[in-house]
Order: structure tokens, then C-alpha cells, then sequence
């Protein structure tokens, strides 16, 4: 018997909430996980700087990405000069993050 998507999506649903079960997960805590998951977006950037690191380089047309944010210049056109620059820019134009986190990988 083939069943429709409806009842294919609950008998799943339901397998899953019994998986959970299983490991101890109670309902309580099954909502609360759902809630935290679908009022929070992850956006991960997997490479900022994907020129520099092909390049192996960590500045992009010599201009470090680190350093292309407009603090404190006297000429707003020494800003937003890299596309990893323009890229975090836009990122968080579009986003209000209440969280960020970044992991560096070093230069050798």
C-alpha cells in the first residue's frame, strides 16, 4: 500500500519522536529543543576570505580583509576595498545578529 505524503511525514515524525524518547528525550524538552531551532538562524560563512585562502594569502589585492571595516579613516574610500570585506558587510546589513562567532585559522 502506498501511503501519501501526509501520512508518510507523520509515521516519520512519530519514528523520530520515539527515537527520542528512547534516549531519554522527553516531550519537554523535545519542544523546547523545536522552538529553540525555529526561532534562530545559523548563517555560516565557510570561508570569508575563499580568494586569500586559494591565493594562500591573507590579504586580497594587497589590502587585508581584517583591516577593511571603516573605523576611524580619514578617507571612506579606503573601506569595503575586498569582496571578504564587502561580504561580512552585507552579512551584517542584512542581519541583526545577537550572537557571532568566528574561528581564525593562523598564516604559516
Amino acid at each position: 500500500e502506498v501511503k501519501s505524503n501526509w501520512e508518510s511525514d507523520l509515521a516519520a515524525a512519530e519514528s523520530c519522536r520515539n527515537k527520542l524518547a528512547q534516549r531519554g528525550i522527553t516531550e519537554l524538552h523535545r519542544r523546547w529543543l523545536a522552538r529553540l531551532v525555529t526561532t534562530r538562524r545559523i548563517v555560516i560563512v565557510p570561508t570569508a576570505n575563499a580568494l586569500g585562502y586559494f591565493q594562500n594569502r591573507r590579504e586580497e589585492a594587497g589590502v587585508d580583509p581584517n583591516r577593511d571595516f571603516p573605523y576611524d579613516l580619514t578617507d571612506p574610500k579606503l573601506c569595503m576595498q575586498t569582496i571578504a570585506g564587502r561580504t561580512i558587510n552585507e552579512l551584517f546589513r542584512e542581519h541583526l545578529f545577537q550572537l557571532s562567532i568566528t574561528f581564525h585559522g593562523g598564516m604559516e
